[in-house]
């Protein structure tokens, strides 16, 4: 018999030659797609994405010789599928606009036989494999946000190389980053803010997160590092429009808000922190998480609240001024603001309005140019709450187009907690409807009567779960409080709501006597570090009862 040729021992590599022939019929030179085009060439999509289903490097390694290989293979793999997906309910405006928001969640790509989702390529092969942060300058989501699609495939030969050539050119683009040198500040895509520990590696704290952010920037542009090392990341607005050669990008003037600050338990301090003076508000929805009306409570910050919130976060974090409604109490919001700058606060101002006394609104921000102010969607867009009124909806708006990045609009989804607890919400409105289901974990409130509250949602449920401490609480005790309770919220909260099949935010609300709080399963730092009972909502603590209103002339 005569033995097989070193042909007939060796499976052929897998062959992208199909998807390099589509993606050059309908990528456009500026990387965006065709969809109407992809719409006639359906056959060559369907085609690649079953020559995908039929070998993938875990089911038929021996098609993947290298590393590279398999890289190339997941690649193509993930920007094929999200063709495949938007093509099943195009014309769609948003991946985000599908029927029923699970994009990236619903596993539905078959890979070598084996159903994934968009989400299990991307997290838990890509980034939990490859260790590549290069990949995110090649997966394309099909946003306007996101890298250019190339107009062929990602071969395996030389792929670092070509991926290093991506990232180049992604930089390259002033909307994903411009150095500002007077200002020594540097606005970068949100990719960096998104990944940011793929960027920086190893790090532990935010201050080396940054440094690794843009230690990556200054290799993939030439820059000096030492010339960028002491400079501001501002991270911009994710354009999530589709990609679509036939619509224009077309960003709101109010966009949505997304934080910039991250929890990292070797930071020692809070990088964000709620300012809450009380529920009074101008209007009263029937949805509001902490039962906002005319008939609410407000107490005043005081100097040594203000200076609790001094000792708690971060000179370069980010304070934010929560309600109820801010603008009804504008001159001690403004008094608050000059008191923390005066003592050394540096970082970013958040103020959460309504935004009916838009006047009164733009005042405050341009009483400080380092602030910016987050609109009620529901108001602001007059979905499920009476509208923003038109004047105001126009100054805001026209105030947003002159000063980009100052002025944004909150979420669209609607929780399931305090006046919202039982009320049934639009399918786009609902928490699962974008794969929310766990613990948003916001950072920490410190109410105006001096209690620090482990959640901004549920800052009107007085239970123990959330007790963090209170001005007497030593900062570092303080953090190390929000640090466990964030572990007692991911490895009992939310198990908990899984097992209910309900959310987070809805076990808090309806269940949470039936859970045993962050101290019980701490009792020796909770016996060290007492932390006294809520007052009753708009009480005064006794020790503060006689303290001056903060005034500074």
């Amino acid at each position: 018999m005569t033995a097989p040729g070193p042909e007939a021992t060796h499976a052929a590599s897998f062959d992208y030659a199909l998807w390099t022939e589509l993606l050059g019929a309908i990528v456009t030179p500026e990387g965006k797609v065709d969809y109407k085009l992809l719409a006639h060439h359906r056959a060559l999509l369907n085609d690649f994405v079953v020559q995908l289903s039929t070998a993938s490097p875990d089911t038929t390694p021996e098609r993947f010789p290298t590393p590279e290989h398999a890289l190339a293979y997941w690649i193509n793999a993930y920007n094929a599928f999200v063709l495949a997906a938007v093509m099943e309910e195009y014309p769609v405006r948003s991946v985000w606009k599908v029927h029923d928001g699970q994009f990236f969640v619903r596993a539905r790509h078959r890979a070598g036989g084996v159903l994934l989702s968009l989400n299990d390529i991307e997290h838990r092969i890509l980034r939990g494999r490859f260790r590549e942060p290069r990949i995110h300058f090649a997966l394309n989501c099909a946003s306007n946000g996101c890298p250019p699609m190339r107009p062929q495939a990602y071969a395996p030969e030389a792929i670092r190389e070509t991926l290093h050539e991506a990232t180049r050119q992604f930089l390259a683009s002033e909307w994903n980053c411009r150095i500002d040198r007077e200002h020594k500040k540097i606005f970068v895509s949100r990719l960096f803010r998104m990944y940011a520990e793929d960027f920086a590696g190893e790090a532990q704290t935010t201050a080396e997160y940054r440094r690794g952010v843009l230690q990556f920037i200054a290799e993939h542009t030439g820059e000096p590092f030492e010339a960028i090392a002491e400079y501001a990341v501002v991270y911009n607005i994710y354009d999530w429009g589709l990609n679509d050669i036939h619509r224009d990008p077309q960003l709101r003037p109010i966009t949505f808000h997304e934080s910039v600050e991250t929890f990292h338990a070797q930071d020692g301090v809070l990088r964000e922190l709620y300012l809450y003076d009380g529920n009074f508000c101008n209007r009263a929805c029937a949805w509001c998480t902490v039962f906002g009306s005319p008939q609410g409570w407000y107490t005043a910050h005081t100097r040594r609240v203000l200076e609790g919130a001094l000792a708690a976060v971060a000179p370069d974090g980010n304070i934010k001024f929560y309600g109820g409604e801010p603008t009804l109490h504008s001159e001690s919001l403004l008094e608050a603001m000059r008191f923390l700058r005066a003592r050394g606060f540096a970082g970013l101002f958040t103020i959460y309005s309504n935004g009916v006394k838009a006047r009164t609104l733009i005042h405050l921000l341009e009483s400080d140019p380092q602030s910016e102010a987050v609109l009620n969607y529901s108001i602001y867009l007059g979905r499920d709450a009476d509208p923003l009124p038109a004047r105001a909806k126009a100054l805001l708006e026209a105030w947003g187009r002159a000063h980009p990045q100052r002025l944004f609009s909150g979420y669209k989804v609607l929780y399931h907690a305090g006046a919202g607890a039982t009320m049934t919400f639009d399918q786009d409105r609902e928490p699962a409807y974008h794969a929310q289901q766990g613990c948003v974990l916001c950072f920490p409130v410190l109410k105006s009567t001096g209690e620090f509250h482990a959640c901004p949602l549920a800052i009107e449920n007085p239970a123990p779960h959330f007790r963090l401490g209170d001005l007497t609480t030593p900062p570092h005790v303080l953090f190390d409080n929000y640090r466990q309770f964030r572990i007692w919220a991911t490895t009992v909260l939310d198990p908990a709501a899984r097992e209910r099949q309900i959310t987070s935010c809805a076990m808090c609300q309806q269940h949470l006597d039936t859970l045993p709080d962050y101290c019980s399963r701490h009792p020796h730092q909770h016996a060290q570090h007492h932390i006294r009972q809520h007052p009753e909502a708009g009480a005064r603590k006794e020790e503060d009862a006689h303290e001056e209103q903060l005034h500074l002339g």
